[in-house]
């Protein structure tokens, strides 16, 4: 047997990513404000695998949601086939859809193999103030299933993202009862939108706990959606509907939620979805245990540089002066520009290269440009 097989059956994240655990000691001092030798990234690149376990990679609705053959045959492809280089985390991200929380409340999802979406199931505010969670109702068992079997699967080669939460609680009471309703009830009727929100939130905070439980002595730290790993637990919260909004009504409806939220966890991230959700920057900056904003730039007709990073480092430096991180996707090409600019010890890049030798310049380059 050969040395490396051996090294990766006695430690089987090997088999993905042979830096692990440098990547986590890097990312746990990075978390608790410590110095660390370079800005840490997630530095992706296709690999092609010698032995591959999975084939081909599964499409078909709903089974690539819903069936766990399916579920975990596109899983091993997807591990298989990347290179998980820096602070990249093999894992698994077990996806019924996005805000798949919606569905606990009744809202029916419609499975597509492109996304996700629901029926609203609140005709008005009256079956908007009468719903209730269930911990038995069917979706939410899903969640629990699957998010066990990932673990029971992965025996240490990947961590097993955590996402069955009832979280960001203004887009699921806008998913179930509709944006145009909710957006006339936080008008006409606040007293009522306010009340369900409060409950939610007890909800999303419980639907934590029960979801963290099922990683105690099974993983360490843990990871979310959003990918990055953290020491502790920890939760992306979002309101794209706040791009409807007034900041007055985003202090008065969502900064609650998401501040009850942070606190309940060790390390918060906010997902800021595009030009519109900007003005609302100064709410969140004043949230303090909000460690991080990731920006999405979205998209923008006639402009094909709309997304480009440089373009919005006012906005980066506006985070970062205001105390938090900031999660940058970009090119190898614009990590220095970027880094030359930005404050290094409050940036998380996320960079995608064409292949292996690109991401191994990228690593190579963060090294030589330090803190």
């Amino acid at each position: 047997m050969n040395q490396e097989l051996c090294k990766s059956m006695q430690d089987p994240m090997r088999g993905f990513k042979k830096d692990w655990k440098e990547a986590q000691d890097r990312m746990t001092a990075w978390w608790q404000g410590r110095r660390v030798d370079r800005v840490p990234a997630s530095v992706f690149a296709p690999h092609q695998p010698v032995h591959p376990r999975a084939t081909a990679h599964i499409d078909t609705a709903p089974e690539k949601y819903t069936d766990p053959e399916t579920v975990f045959n596109n899983l091993e492809y997807n591990l298989e086939r990347t290179y998980w280089g820096g602070e990249a985390f093999p894992s698994h991200f077990v996806y019924f859809g996005p805000l798949f929380c919606t569905a606990y409340f009744g809202a029916a999802p419609v499975f597509t193999e492109a996304t996700t979406w629901y029926e609203p199931c609140c005709r008005n505010l009256e079956d908007l103030q009468a719903l209730r969670f269930d911990p038995d109702h069917p979706w939410w068992q899903a969640t629990l299933r699957m998010t066990q079997l990932s673990l029971d699967r992965a025996q240490g080669r990947y961590l097993t993202q955590w996402n069955g939460e009832i979280m960001a609680v203004m887009d699921v009471i806008a998913g179930v009862l509709g944006i145009e309703p909710t957006l006339e009830a936080m008008i006409e009727h606040p007293e009522i939108i306010h009340a369900v929100r409060d409950r939610m939130s007890v909800w999303s905070r419980q639907t934590f706990d029960a979801g963290f439980a099922i990683f105690q002595g099974r993983q360490e730290g843990a990871i979310d959606w959003m990918s990055l790993w953290a020491p502790g637990r920890v939760v992306s919260s979002q309101c794209d509907m706040c791009a409807m909004i007034s900041p007055d009504m985003f202090r008065d409806f969502v900064v609650p939620e998401l501040t009850d939220l942070y606190n309940h966890l060790d390390y918060g991230i906010y997902h800021l979805d595009g030009p519109d959700a900007i003005r609302h920057v100064d709410e969140l900056l004043k949230i303090k245990k909000l460690d991080l904003i990731q920006w999405v730039a979205g998209t923008k007709m006639g402009n094909p540089d709309f997304t480009n990073p440089l373009n919005w480092i006012d906005l980066f430096r506006k985070i970062q002066n205001g105390g938090k991180k900031v999660i940058v996707y970009c090119s190898p090409q614009q990590v220095k520009p970027l880094l030359d600019k930005l404050a290094r010890d409050r940036i998380y890049l996320c960079v995608y290269c064409p292949d292996e030798t690109a991401a191994g310049n990228v690593l190579s380059e963060l090294d030589r440009i330090g803190m």
